[in-house]
């Protein structure tokens, strides 16, 4: 005879309603405020960024600062985040095999143009930097690994994310970023349009002068988007590579990826 296994239910299902986990709640709410935050945040601070009491916030968290997901300045008692969260990351076996598919490629990218480049994946309504390689040269312009940043139209790797999206996926990321930057959504949509048409973006930095972002998606089968390599331009003395040359490179880095890990080539 089979067991089988009651489950009961609360009134809010009865209801209709979504059941809930409050503490848990709780504790994603802190944790998705400070991968908003790019320097540290005191506790009073956060409290009214996720609309709780101090009290409501101290003990959970203690807990995350245990648990190593928050650390704590004991200076100026401000709280961030730690690497925790993109180590739980990086142990899941897809962003592990593109890691491992992409880091040769990627140094081999770093040592024919002179220059670094990382790789970036969406996550939420932000992206964080999956890998960098840099070349063997004494000076030049990274991003650091590990770092979060928010979906931004400012930010190249976030264009050639949301631009090698489909609906509804892509529909959410254009309302994210147009919330975020204040743009209309007509704005942001033709130029995604595009960076698609294009096959990769290049401009002008909008958050470091000087510089000319460049980037180009690693594809999965069916044409999307999985990560975006990208390339910051900086002119040295003593590297006589053009921009050209350098996007030819960076674009071709990112179809041996994309093959790599049995995507569409571009």
């Amino acid at each position: 005879m089979e067991n089988h296994t009651r489950w009961d239910v609360n009134a809010d299902d009865r209801d209709g309603a979504k059941p809930g986990a409050p503490a848990l709640e709780k504790g994603l709410d802190l944790l998705e405020a400070l991968a908003a935050e790019p320097g540290g945040i005191n506790q009073k601070s956060l409290a009214a960024r996720v609309g709780r009491s101090v009290g409501e916030i101290f003990r959970m968290l203690g807990v995350l600062e245990r648990r190593g997901y928050v650390a704590r300045d004991p200076k100026t008692g401000e709280y961030r985040l730690t690497l925790r969260l993109f180590q739980l990351g990086t142990q899941h076996p897809p962003t592990r095999r593109l890691q491992q598919a992409a880091l040769p490629i990627m140094e081999g990218l770093a040592a024919q143009v002179g220059l670094a480049c990382h790789l970036s994946m969406a996550s939420g309504e932000h992206f964080l930097i999956l890998a960098q390689a840099e070349p063997d040269r004494p000076m030049g312009w990274t991003v650091k690994l590990g770092a979060v940043f928010p979906l931004s139209m400012h930010l190249v790797s976030a264009r050639i994310l949301t631009a090698f999206q489909r609906d509804p996926r892509r529909g959410e990321m254009v309302r994210i970023m147009a919330q975020r930057d204040e743009l209309p959504v007509e704005d942001i949509l033709a130029r995604l349009e595009g960076i698609a048409a294009a096959g990769h973006d290049m401009a002008p930095s909008e958050t470091a002068p000087g510089l000319t972002d460049m980037s180009a998606p690693v594809l999965d089968p069916s044409g999307l988007a999985v990560a975006a390599l990208t390339l910051p331009f900086l002119p040295q003395r003593g590297n006589t590579i053009s921009p050209a040359d350098a996007l030819a490179a960076l674009q071709d880095a990112a179809a041996r990826i994309s093959e790599q890990i049995g995507g569409a080539a571009g």
